[in-house]
């Protein structure tokens, strides 16, 4: 496939999502782009939810992991659904009640406002660090696939991203991504159906079907004996980042809020629990495909590279290549615009005490700002050559989320009030100790997993303890 092709798909893509975009903006208000009016479908933001759960990464790794690890990632995926159902009947209507725009402000109604203040700032810091690695991401897709061929430098190709995500999301917000998510989920949903089946036809005997073949392959297990891949840590683990990386996020919940009944809200995200299942599934299945045809056709690529190597190879069709390229920019373009919308719009209301009837021109600044700050980021991975550190990345995006679990959990469960900044000093305090832990650990015996995240937000909750009185 050459790059004009490429070039072609991504241009009338975004023209798509441009024109959504003119019709849902239309007479756009803070309020259209905080919470969608309040009059969203539940089921389109529950379909939607799909795509902006799975990011550009997650479409490109999770078939990698299959070689090294099977479907072990399965376990982890049953704890995400606990974890919603945490989410559906427990922080939900804790929203709801407070009637929240921005969910750390429920922070300030119970705690006080240096941990609403320290809660928000924690959430900025995670989605800047996260967004700007997913959409790195897809711009090297994006740089190798059409700019190179072009001589456009990689700063120019980023610029030009950020500046078709903002085309149609800038002016909307919320109201705009929870249509366009469920067009990108679809479009996700069919590159890893297509996929399953043009590989599928090359490595399935005519004799046996695909479930067959796929059940009895030697990835095909979902436990797997080792301290750092037990069941148990999977479950606990997948349970604790849903509920940290879902529920204490603006980005995620933001979506939720944007639907007027709390029952529909909460059986949104039960579905979503229910789908992500299903979804997962598929892309583990074609995880065990794609590394079987990479055996047969001598193809080396393995983890990330996996997929993208097979569906651009010679041996699959052009359209593959052209729905596998569309299910890329999709999953990064879902986690891409509704970072920029949660970011502007905690930023906004948190920090600058904005209302839904405010004029929108100082809203549209920050979504500018925050702009450039994804792009300085960036910028900053391509000079230090992200391949090798992307993964660090994600996993110190994810730390910072424990200390959001420990406050919220302390003012869910507490009747106490913090003063003074120094829950800010435990909050950054936080990581490090629960980093430091899982050093020491071993010595033990025992090999922290992704439970790291339950330990980070106890060791926070403690010491918003230690520094809380009774209300």
């Amino acid at each position: 496939m050459n790059y004009t092709l490429f070039l072609i798909l991504l241009l009338a893509y975004v023209s798509v999502l441009v024109f959504i975009g003119k019709i849902t903006s239309r007479g756009a208000t803070n309020a259209t782009f905080f919470n969608a009016n309040k009059n969203a479908s539940w089921l389109l933001v529950s379909f939607g939810m799909i795509g902006a759960s799975l990011s550009g990464v997650t479409f490109i790794s999770v078939p990698g992991w299959t070689a090294a690890s099977g479907m072990t990632y399965l376990m982890m995926v049953v704890g995400f659904f606990f974890g919603y159902l945490i989410i559906a009947f427990v922080l939900l209507p804790v929203y709801y009640r407070y009637n929240v725009i921005s969910i750390y402000s429920f922070l300030g109604e119970k705690l006080g406002a240096s941990s609403y203040k320290t809660g928000s700032a924690f959430f900025l810091l995670s989605r800047i660090v996260g967004a700007s690695a997913r959409l790195y991401i897809v711009t090297m897709v994006v740089q190798l696939m059409i700019c190179d061929s072009l001589h456009i430098p990689f700063p120019i190709t980023a610029i030009a991203v950020l500046a078709l995500i903002a085309l149609y999301s800038a002016a909307g917000g919320i109201a705009t991504i929870v249509i366009t998510d469920t067009l990108q989920t679809a479009f996700m949903l069919i590159a890893a159906a297509l996929a399953l089946y043009f590989v599928g036809k090359v490595v399935v005997p005519e004799a046996q079907s695909l479930w067959d073949y796929i059940s009895s392959s030697d990835m095909a297990y979902v436990v797997k004996s080792g301290s750092s891949q037990a069941w148990w840590k999977q479950l606990l683990g997948g349970m604790s980042i849903a509920v940290a990386m879902t529920g204490l996020d603006q980005d995620m919940m933001q979506k939720n809020l944007t639907v007027a009944r709390l029952k529909d809200s909460q059986k949104n995200m039960v579905l979503l629990g229910v789908n992500l299942l299903f979804v997962n599934a598929l892309f583990l299945a074609l995880g065990i495909l794609l590394t079987d045809y990479a055996a047969l056709q001598g193809i080396t690529a393995t983890g990330d590279k996996l997929f993208a190597t097979v569906a651009t190879s010679d041996g699959m069709p052009a359209l593959l290549g052209a729905v596998f390229f569309l299910g890329l920019l999709a999953a990064a373009f879902s986690s891409a615009d509704s970072a920029l919308a949660s970011l502007t719009t905690a930023f906004c209301v948190d920090f600058l005490a904005m209302n839904t009837d405010e004029d929108s021109n100082r809203r549209t600044r920050v979504y500018v700002g925050f702009m450039g700050v994804l792009l300085v980021v960036m910028l900053l991975i391509y000079s230090l050559e992200a391949d090798s550190i992307i993964s660090a990345l994600f996993t110190a995006a994810g730390y910072t989320y424990g200390p959001l679990l420990g406050l919220f959990a302390f003012a869910l469960t507490q009747k106490r009030k913090i003063q003074g900044w120094g829950i800010t000093g435990v909050a950054i305090g936080s990581p490090f100790l629960a980093y430091a832990l899982s050093l020491w650990a071993p010595r033990l015996g025992y090999t922290i997993g992704f439970e790291l995240l339950l330990y980070n937000g106890l060791i926070t909750y403690f010491g918003a303890w230690a520094l809380s009185r009774r209300a």
